[in-house]
């Protein structure tokens, strides 16, 4: 009986309805895609255990996911992808939007620099799901780079086996 009046019912309201003539059909051309650029990033709420004296310099690189902070080697980066020191602490981003997981670092970096934590590990994913650009992963790269706790990071680097999907940092000693 429901199922008679909901047809009913929908009969009566498209009853009105008449078709587009040609005239009056508009037609969008498909264009292509725009990248986005992402937000700026929002002043963290946790603040730092410290400020730094100066804006942290970093080397160039070839590869727009790798940074190092002057005066740090490569043999600094290459102990680092073979496990030396042992990541102490991961964060897995996954399924998150951008201020979540940014969030999410915030806490996380307090609680490590804290705790004395040397390695981290950071799984932003490698931004398949994203429209464009990884949204995720350029959001953590910009945080690392210029974030409150940019001035703790001696280096980051893209995790060895992760695809992209993960980087490493090397925090400074207390």
């Amino acid at each position: 009986m429901v199922a008679e009046d909901e047809q009913s019912l929908f009969a009566e309201a498209m009853g009105k309805v008449q078709p587009l003539s040609p005239a009056e059909r508009v037609f969008v051309k498909a264009t292509a895609k725009k990248t986005v650029q992402p937000p700026p990033i929002r002043r963290p709420h946790i603040k730092p255990a410290s400020t730094p004296s100066a804006a942290l310099s970093v080397q160039p690189t070839d590869d727009p996911w790798v940074f190092i902070a002057d005066g740090v080697s490569r043999e600094r980066l290459k102990r680092l992808a073979a496990g030396r020191p042992a990541v102490g602490r991961s964060f897995d981003l996954h399924g998150m939007t951008r201020d979540q997981a940014l969030s999410e670092l915030e806490e996380g970096f307090a609680r490590a620099i804290a705790d004395g934590v040397r390695a981290l590990s950071i799984i932003h994913g490698r931004g398949l799901h994203s429209q464009g650009r990884p949204v995720l992963k350029d959001a953590v790269y910009h945080w690392l780079r210029q974030g409150a706790y940019a001035h703790t990071i001696l280096a980051v680097m893209p995790q060895p086996g992760s695809g992209g999907g993960a980087c490493l940092l090397l925090l400074r000693r207390r």
